[in-house]
């Protein structure tokens, strides 16, 4: 008899399930591969990514009656591969595959990092470095190589910076990731924020960016913040929508 699953605080899915129902599910969109399960023949608890790993989508209808609900990416950078926390399986031709993954399982629907506009007072500095370069060059070439040297460290430090910080919206909560040789992270449940605030002001507001300041009830102050980010209402709308359960369509 094939092992049956019985899965935790869901309570859409009282009965237990089989690998094939759990895999259906998340290949719809309605259960994310983080949610947690307990085999009714041993008691352990599994992932349900953990239980549907490598496993291909079946032509064989799920007996499970329940609305199609499918995740759509909104309009944001496509992420290289270093953008992805976690890799979807192998082999599995569902529409899962559409998302990256982080490693407890959930979709990764928003990955981004600050915009290189948010930092204008050091590209500026690059800019006048570039220029003094080109004008040392007809003076003193050992100058003109060190203003070269000086724009390039700037430059390269500026991507460091911008590159150290992730901003990440998954089925269930907003992350915010930062640092280098140690990584620390804040993140926020969505069915926990209770208010999400934009700002748009100033030069930045005119490039197109904005902050996103996500609070819960628990914390009086800013729980997560995205700083410097293009679309940040598009983000806000990702979330809101996630927050009412509706399907996450591109507009």
């Amino acid at each position: 008899m094939p092992a049956r699953y019985t899965l935790q605080n869901h309570p859409a899915f009282g009965e237990p399930l089989s690998k094939e129902d759990l895999h259906t599910l998340v290949a719809r969109g309605s259960l994310a591969r983080g949610e947690m399960c307990v085999d009714e023949d041993t008691g352990l608890t599994h992932t349900v990514g953990e239980l549907i790993s490598g496993m291909r989508a079946n032509a064989t209808q799920s007996r499970l009656n329940r609305p199609a609900y499918r995740e759509i990416s909104p309009d944001h950078e496509v992420p290289d591969e270093d953008e992805h926390l976690g890799d979807g399986e192998p082999g599995d031709d569902s529409d899962d595959d559409d998302f990256a993954y982080t490693p407890s399982g959930e979709a990764i629907l928003h990955h981004a990092h600050p915009s290189w506009l948010g930092y204008t007072k050091a590209l500026f500095l690059v800019l006048l470095l570039l220029v003094a370069t080109g004008l040392l060059f007809a003076i003193q070439l050992e100058y003109a190589l060190i203003a070269l040297l000086c724009a390039s460290s700037t430059l390269i430090a500026v991507g460091i910076a911008r590159f150290s910080h992730d901003y990440i919206v998954t089925s269930e909560r907003v992350e915010l990731i930062w640092g280098i040789i140690g990584r620390s992270s804040k993140e926020a449940r969505i069915c926990d924020i209770r208010s999400i605030d934009v700002y748009e002001s100033g030069i930045k507001g005119l490039l197109g960016l904005g902050t996103i300041d996500f609070s819960t009830a628990a914390n009086a102050g800013i729980e997560v913040q995205f700083k410097d980010m293009r679309q940040a209402h598009e983000v806000k709308d990702l979330v809101r929508k996630l927050q009412r359960g509706g399907p996450v369509t591109d507009d």
